[in-house]
């Protein structure tokens, strides 16, 4: 089990009784459930784990727990991740010179619920 799934929970697919935001419904939307998404990404031909994707814009520093990603078509990709110390799960899309385009987040409450007021990283 990954840290990430550890300290939170509904990382591993459990948020049974959670409240649901409008931001947590784009980005499920968009982007699928979390975790759905895979675990690299092939950008223009070539494979790269996500935390080589991070690593681009140095982002592959512990408070940042990589999710998952895709490839949305025309040269388009995306990154979910966690910032742990903000506590928003966020969502960069960019292409395949790895320029981000476009930028989601939302509260990780959203996904939490109560067990955000128990964290251990709190």
């Amino acid at each position: 089990m990954r840290q990430s799934e550890r300290i939170f929970p509904y990382l591993r697919g459990t948020g049974d009784g959670m409240k649901h935001d409008l931001g947590k419904t784009r980005m499920v939307e968009k982007y699928g459930e979390i975790r759905e998404g895979a675990g690299t990404i092939a950008v223009r031909g070539v494979e790269y784990r996500l935390k080589q994707v991070l690593a681009r814009w140095m982002m592959d520093v512990p408070e940042v727990w990589t999710l998952d990603g895709g490839d949305l078509g025309d040269d388009r990709y995306w990154i979910r991740f966690l910032d742990a110390d903000d506590r928003y799960i966020v969502v960069f899309e960019f292409d395949g010179k790895f320029d981000i385009l476009a930028e989601m987040r939302v509260d990780s409450m959203a996904w939490e619920g109560e067990s955000f007021f128990t964290s251990r990283t709190r």
